[in-house]
């Protein structure tokens, strides 16, 4: 993703999904808001939706 602006969001998530991602964001040494932007990034990145990051970052 381009670096530039940025939007802020509020997502509510059921309490039995917000565990699991804060399990899994922990397991993998993240943030939860870190964790989550590498989910959405890699759901679009499969979609096709926006170019795949030669850097690795979010």
């Amino acid at each position: 993703m381009k670096k530039g602006p940025k939007k802020t969001i509020s997502v509510i998530v059921p309490l039995e999904t917000y565990d699991t991602i804060k399990k899994m964001s922990q397991a993998d040494a993240r943030s939860i808001p870190s964790f989550i932007r590498l989910v959405l990034r890699d759901y679009l990145e499969e979609k096709n939706s926006v170019p795949p990051q030669e850097d690795g970052r979010i």
